[in-house]
C-alpha cells in the first residue's frame, strides 16, 4: 500500500502477529521508519529498492510489536527516537514480549523526546506530540498532513489503558484535547487498523462518550 503525499510517500507492512501497521516514509533519498515492530530486512529493502536511506526510526511507543525491528535499524544506520518516559519499558517485562514468549531485541535510543518538539527527520519536519494513556509516554508524530498515531487513536477506536503505565483519563484527555484540538483535517495512519482521518474521528470516536 503506497500513498504519495507532497513530497512524502508513505508504505505500509504489517509486522508482528499482531498485524502492527509499520511505515516506511521516503522523501526522495532519504527516509525513516514508524514503530518497526518486525522484519528489518524487508523494510531495509523497501527502502533500498526505492533508492532512500533509512536515517530515523519514530517510536510511537516501546512496546515489543512496535519496537521489535529498531535495535537491527539502529546497527545498520537509522538513529531511534522514543520519548523519554518509555524508554524504560525497552528492556523491562513491561515491553509486553513476554505475552508471546519473545524476547526484544535491546536498544538505547539516539535522541529522546519529552513533546512539543519538532524535528527535522529525513527532511521532513515532524511535530511530536505527547499523548499518554496507552503508555506513559507515548506520542504521535506530525508530518506535513498526516499523524502516524501508534496505539494512541485508531479508527472508531482508541489505545488499551490497561496495561503498566497506562491510563483511561490520560488517553482521553490526550485524543480529545491534543489531538482533536489541532487545527484543520489530518490522515491518521494508526498502529494497527486501517488509516483514517481527523475530521471522521472528531465527529465518531467511542472516546467522546466512553
Amino acid at each position: 500500500l503506497n500513498t504519495e503525499i507532497r513530497n512524502m510517500t508513505i508504505i505500509t507492512f504489517h509486522t508482528t502477529e499482531l498485524e502492527t501497521d509499520t511505515y516506511l516514509v521516503l522523501n526522495g533519498a532519504r527516509a525513516f521508519v514508524v514503530d518497526p515492530g518486525a522484519d528489518a530486512d524487508k523494510i531495509a529493502a523497501a527502502a533500498n529498492n526505492a533508492g532512500a536511506v533509512i536515517e530515523n526510526v519514530l517510536l510511537t511507543h516501546a512496546h515489543f510489536d512496535h519496537i521489535g525491528a529498531a535495535a537491527e535499524l539502529q546497527r545498520r544506520g537509522a538513529l531511534i527516537v522514543m520519548h523519554r518516559d518509555d524508554v524504560p519499558l525497552v528492556a523491562s517485562f513491561k515491553n509486553l514480549a513476554f505475552y508471546t514468549g519473545k524476547t526484544v531485541d535491546k536498544f538505547v535510543p539516539d535522541v529522546t523526546v519529552s513533546g512539543g518538539e519538532t524535528l527535522d527527520v529525513a527532511g521532513i519536519s515532524v511535530k511530536v506530540i505527547h499523548t499518554p494513556g496507552h503508555t506513559a509516554g507515548g506520542v504521535c508524530y506530525v508530518a506535513e498532513d498526516s499523524i502516524f498515531s501508534g496505539d494512541t487513536l485508531f479508527e472508531l477506536s482508541y489505545g488499551r489503558t490497561d496495561f503498566p503505565t497506562g491510563s483511561f483519563k490520560d488517553l482521553k484527555n490526550s485524543i480529545v484535547n491534543k489531538l482533536f484540538a489541532l487545527k484543520g483535517d489530518y490522515k491518521v495512519y494508526p498502529g494497527h487498523g486501517n488509516p483514517t482521518t481527523l475530521a471522521f474521528e472528531r465527529e465518531h470516536n467511542p472516546i467522546l462518550h466512553d
